[in-house]
């Protein structure tokens, strides 16, 4: 199965401020509405989505949620409210520790998949496996950030795969953004990794605001053999849409 032509994807590079999810939500809203209107049937924001790329002790205390929980809820009202299928980031908190997971939402509001970071370090907790769903976009993993590039994530995917999710916070060291350097490697980067999954794969990173060296933003999809199909600008958040095809 591939993604049937009449699904729209829609990536959004959230602007975010880290530690504000107040006014995070609200551009989360917002975004949501417009994208939407604008016809999307599943909807994909970065890693982190509400609070920003966080890994102070005491921010995790602050910030991480139990999975279900009050962000959980709130997110799958939206998903319910404007019938779309929502992917989205956050800290999850556990009697073990903290997780950097991510989660699908359908239609419904339901959680269809959830994704703990496998590459990652402590504090974080490290997830141990990656899952696929079937869903009305084809079959659907998630991998977050790092785990894109990661040989033991990689190796779990389902080789029937159609889609899959890459939630992401990265930055440059020194100069972020820096579109001499995304044209220079790092997009090429992106693509050969992207090659290897056989699926269409769909990269949204946040756009931190307010930070040194804050996440870049910008959204890719890449096809099945790592072509480019579609782009949004290197630091920027606007919206990238898609039709399957």
């Amino acid at each position: 199965m591939t993604i049937p032509p009449s699904r729209v994807i829609a990536l959004i590079p959230l602007k975010t401020h880290p530690r504000r999810p107040d006014i995070n939500l609200r551009e989360f809203e917002r975004r949501l509405e417009e994208t939407a209107d604008a016809g999307a049937d599943l909807v994909i924001f970065p890693e982190c989505t509400l609070m920003g790329y966080l890994y102070e002790p005491a921010d995790l205390e602050r910030f991480a949620e139990p999975v279900p929980g009050p962000t959980v809820d709130r997110l799958a009202r939206l998903a319910r409210k404007h019938h779309v299928a929502v992917c989205f980031g956050l800290l999850e908190r556990t009697p073990a520790g903290v997780y950097n997971t991510a989660i699908l939402l359908d239609r419904r509001g339901e959680i269809a998949l959830k994704h703990r970071k496998i590459n990652e370090q402590p504090p974080f907790l490290r997830g141990q496996d990656v899952r696929g769903v079937d869903t009305e976009f084809g079959r659907v993993s998630i991998l977050i950030c790092g785990d894109l590039f990661a040989d033991d994530a990689r190796a779990q995917l389902d080789a029937s795969l159609d889609l899959v999710l890459v939630p992401m916070a990265r930055a440059f060291a020194g100069r972020s953004p820096d579109p001499d350097r995304w044209e220079r490697e790092e997009r090429q980067a992106y693509l050969n990794a992207a090659a290897g999954l056989a699926a269409t794969t769909a990269i949204v990173n946040a756009l931190e605001v307010g930070v040194d060296e804050p996440s870049f933003g910008g959204a890719m999809l890449v096809g099945p053999q790592g072509q480019l199909l579609a782009e949004s600008p290197h630091g920027s958040d606007a919206i990238l849409l898609w039709k399957g095809v």
